[in-house]
């Protein structure tokens, strides 16, 4: 198995080479021995308690897993509605696949690029998912897994000249919690991969401040933006179009 920091560099070489077949394939196979070395052993509550530390959590409520209710809170993050047909869609934070189950179902993408740096995640999401809708998507012949950092990542992308119809960023758990993901500069990065007239669904948490912040950044990178709350939750998503 490569050493983290080797597989890092190779996987954004045939990133930046436009591989994603192969990045996919490196990905996969590094969560695949994360799987077998400590992932495979946990119990059902510590797969939860992972699940809930790493994500921020599923959207289901303490003792009712609810995978509808995952579900439409997923619908809301993916904004599934405005993926055209055939478009390439990005995904920053991969989670366990609630919101690469929405898309992909419920739009008809020719790319889903799914990003996340969390080896135990990603270990999850593929050979212990709580939840087989979501981990089927992940296996849609249209999705690539790339193991990695998000900023290395859209640094790479945007820098060889990929851009895609739509982005979903739920690079969680929350902004206070990830601030580097929620930075001008990296949203700023965000805006310059999308297409113009492409739309960006982003998380945006519970915390006011937070919710501000993003707004008036995606404001002032010039987004048409709208914000959705969760059901029963101050949390906010917005949607937003880049015009």
């Amino acid at each position: 198995m490569f050493v983290l920091v080797d597989l890092f560099g190779v996987i954004l070489d045939y990133l930046a080479c436009g591989d994603f077949d192969l990045v996919d394939y490196l990905s996969r196979c590094y969560a695949l021995g994360v799987y077998c070395s400590r992932v495979r052993g946990l119990s059902w509550s510590e797969i939860l308690g992972l699940i809930d530390r790493v994500t921020g959590g599923l959207g289901y409520r303490r003792g009712d897993f609810d995978v509808g209710r995952m579900g439409y809170v997923g619908s809301i993050i993916a904004w599934p509605e405005v993926i055209p047909s055939g478009g390439r869609v990005l995904e920053i934070g991969t989670g366990i696949g609630r919101t690469c189950y929405v898309a992909v179902n419920w739009s008809s993408p020719s790319l889903f690029l799914t990003v996340d740096c969390s080896p135990d995640i990603l270990a999850i999401a593929l050979y212990r998912n709580p939840v087989r809708v979501f981990r089927d998507s992940l296996y849609h012949l249209c999705v690539r897994i790339c193991f990695g950092d998000a900023i290395d990542v859209v640094k790479i992308l945007f820098n060889h000249g990929f851009r895609f119809d739509h982005i979903i960023h739920d690079g969680g758990p929350n902004p206070r919690r990830n601030p580097r993901l929620y930075s001008f500069n990296f949203l700023k990065l965000i805006s310059d991969l999308l297409v113009d007239g492409g739309s960006l669904s982003i998380f945006a948490g519970r915390d006011r401040r937070w919710q501000d912040r993003i707004y008036n950044i995606l404001r002032k990178l010039g987004f048409k933006v709208e914000s959705i709350s969760f059901p029963d939750s101050p949390t906010l998503v917005f949607h937003a179009i880049k015009i």
